[in-house]
């Protein structure tokens, strides 16, 4: 599990720690690394993952080898799955290079109300629609 921020600048105020921290062989997240974890987390398997974020069976093991970046609605598909916390979803998107959620747009509202309130996958795509608002299953740009 990747340490938070918070956890980190804790590590580093002390001496000792704040040089251990320093000599550790640094890597940078990844969003592959990230998705990998939280799967894990969730107690899934990667076709699990795949089958249940309607995602193709390929495209799913290229994004959880780093080979391609998923879009954001993957990724949104994805924290919905998995029931990630809001927080979680936002460093998720970041690490995708995709825009954070974001309250004073409608559609961003009703994914972090779903987020919020541990909604299905479908059941969010219900309120989506709802709406109505864009699908979390519109066209993926697959890059």
């Amino acid at each position: 599990m990747m340490e938070t921020t918070s956890a980190l600048f804790h590590r580093m105020r002390r001496r000792e720690s704040g040089e251990a921290v320093l000599q550790e062989a640094w890597t940078a997240p990844t969003c592959a690394r990230m998705l990998r974890e939280e799967i894990e987390r969730a107690g899934i398997s990667a076709p699990e993952w795949i089958a249940s974020a309607y995602i193709s069976k390929s495209y799913g093991y290229q994004v959880l080898r780093g080979e391609r970046m998923p879009g954001r609605d993957i990724l949104l598909r994805t924290a919905l799955v998995l029931q990630l916390s809001l927080q979680e979803t936002q460093r998720l998107l970041a690490l995708g290079d995709c825009g954070a959620l974001y309250p004073k747009v409608r559609r961003d509202a009703a994914v972090i109300f779903a987020l919020n309130h541990k909604m299905t996958l479908l059941e969010a795509e219900e309120l989506l629609v709802s709406l109505p608002e864009a699908s979390l299953f519109g066209q993926e740009k697959q890059t």
